[in-house]
């Protein structure tokens, strides 16, 4: 919508767009960054906080951390797909680099851990290939950190000029947009 008034015509709802990016920005890129960091810290520990770990039995924490990894690997590639249009000629090839490590990574998942019956307690126990487990881990982790360059010299993290207020980016995020 103009305003009429000569020379001077100003439009209005020139908001509504960043409205509708910063949306898009807070939900489909810097929620998944920030999940990324919680599933991080699971796929390592089995548990976000230091003390969960005290109520799980070993398999339990093992599934969570197994679980973990796979949907680290998910929401790298998810993360990926929502940022791919936007980013710069120059930094494609980079998230095609990290595109093609997670799915090779990806390839090695199923075989990290195995389903066992415990004879004398016929319980189901999970046990995990550590040695295949950090190295697939360390890989995505990798990714992780190497995806947030192109994605900011996009602009799509931290504003390419202006003040940045991280206190409410992470609020907003948390917050869920």
């Amino acid at each position: 919508m103009a305003k009429k008034g000569g020379s001077d015509d100003v439009i209005s709802g020139g908001n509504e767009t960043w409205n509708v990016a910063q949306g898009y920005v807070n939900l489909k890129i810097l929620r998944p960054i920030f999940f990324l960091d919680q599933l991080e810290t699971i796929a390592e520990f089995g548990t976000e906080e230091m003390d969960q770990d005290n109520y799980l039995n070993n398999s339990q924490i093992n599934k969570r951390r197994m679980e973990a990894l796979q949907r680290f690997a998910s929401t790298l590639q998810q993360l990926i797909g929502n940022v791919k249009f936007a980013i710069k000629k120059e930094k494609r090839k980079d998230l095609v680099h990290c595109e093609e490590r997670i799915a090779y990574a990806k390839k090695f998942i199923k075989n990290i851990a195995k389903d066992s019956e415990n004879t004398i307690t016929h319980e189901n126990d999970l046990y995990i290939n550590e040695d295949l487990f950090m190295r697939v881990f360390r890989i995505l982790q990798e990714v992780k950190n190497e995806v947030n360059d192109p994605i900011n010299a996009s602009g799509l993290i931290f504003r390419e000029s202006g003040e940045i207020d991280l206190d409410k980016i992470m609020k907003d995020i948390v917050e869920g947009g």
